[in-house]
């Protein structure tokens, strides 16, 4: 009879940092017992750093993510998240609401309703931490929700969980969204690329703080109409010999300004007729940041040896230099095999890049 397997797979979900740093610190000679609290704090930093230069060596679809802002007539400038590197596709988009039919419903009172209301400006006030707002489509309907737009009635800090439900009673995250701050007035969108045909959802606070929501969106892509339409990337040249910077029209154009907080110029500047209402783009981010030791790192299974070798040769440079360059040609073949399990396999298409991302 054969040896029996572990029929799981755990491996890539719950290996923390702890383990990858011991096995980096192992690979140049340093064992367990000889981990001091600086070797920690080294390799955090050497980490953020390994993942930091990732970015630079090619395209890894982990760390390609949709999201969404809104336009407004005559402003051409819109900030990104900092975390953002590039844009690779932008289209603007007119998001269809699915606000009708059903039930709204909060957890820690206020007005449920007032947040599917366009015309309601209280909102929901809820009286507690940690509460969640939802709108049930009822028994026998089921949307696949793919934007959620929050407009806050105060600005504050929140950490949502968007989630979805098969009866209204078990729930099941479709998105985490990091801390991140909400302004008055100001809709946030969450893109959920994992969306189900489900019966019901809602966004749920998870960080302590207690919601105040003026408008709720639910929304799908367009069915209707001319439908999203794709923006064609300017360079800068491009974007400077425009003569007529300011104006107003349909977005056709766009320029990714590529600072410290990243923004898109979009051109012609959106009108106050503009049928678009948001920008949906494909962005690619840095990872998430590394913070101790005992936490899950933001890289799938396939990249861990990765990981583990960029992390030994840079930890090598500092405590023992004489295995460097070892640890360096091990990196550089283990990051290349690494990347060939990261393609897209589609009909080939060529576009120039002619930005500084070669490695």
């Amino acid at each position: 009879m054969g040896a029996t397997t572990s029929n799981a797979y755990q491996f890539g979900q719950n290996t923390q940092l702890d383990d990858l740093f011991r096995e980096a610190y192992e690979r140049i000679g340093i064992i367990g017992n000889e981990q001091t609290p600086l070797h920690v704090q080294s390799a955090i930093m050497a980490a953020n750093l390994e993942l930091a230069a990732w970015p630079g060596k090619g395209l890894n679809l982990w760390l390609v993510q949709r999201l969404m802002f809104n336009i407004y007539p005559n402003q051409p400038i819109y900030p990104l998240p900092p975390y953002i590197v590039r844009v690779l596709e932008l289209s603007a988009v007119v998001p269809i609401r699915l606000n009708t039919g059903g039930t709204a419903f909060s957890s820690a009172g206020g007005n449920a309703a007032n947040c599917f209301d366009p015309n309601a400006i209280a909102g929901c006030i809820q009286t507690a931490p940690n509460g969640y707002i939802s709108y049930d489509y009822g028994a026998g309907n089921a949307n696949s929700i793919l934007y959620v737009g929050i407009t806050p009635l105060v600005t504050d800090t929140y950490t949502l969980a968007v989630e979805y439900s098969f009866d209204n009673v078990t729930w099941i995250t479709a998105y985490l969204s990091p801390s991140q701050q909400y302004n008055v007035t100001q809709t946030n969108w969450l893109v959920i690329e994992q969306a189900v045909n489900a019966r019901a959802w809602r966004i749920r606070e998870t960080g302590g703080s207690t919601l105040a929501i003026q408008q709720l969106y639910f929304d799908q892509p367009t069915n209707v109409g001319t439908g999203d339409r794709l923006l064609t990337a300017l360079s800068r040249s491009e974007y400077m010999a425009l003569p007529g910077k300011m104006n107003q029209g349909f977005p056709s154009g766009y320029y990714f300004d590529e600072e410290i907080i990243p923004t898109i110029i979009l051109w012609p500047v959106p009108s106050t007729n503009n049928q678009a209402t948001s920008i949906l783009y494909t962005g690619y981010r840095y990872a998430q940041d590394v913070t101790q030791m005992f936490q899950n790192i933001e890289v799938p299974q396939r990249f861990y040896d990765a990981l583990v070798a960029g992390l030994s040769s840079r930890l090598s440079l500092k405590f023992k230099p004489e295995r460097y360059q070892l640890m360096k040609s091990e990196a550089l073949e283990s990051y290349a095999i690494a990347a060939k399990t990261d393609f897209e396999n589609v009909t080939i298409r060529f576009q120039p890049d002619f930005g500084r991302y070669g490695y």
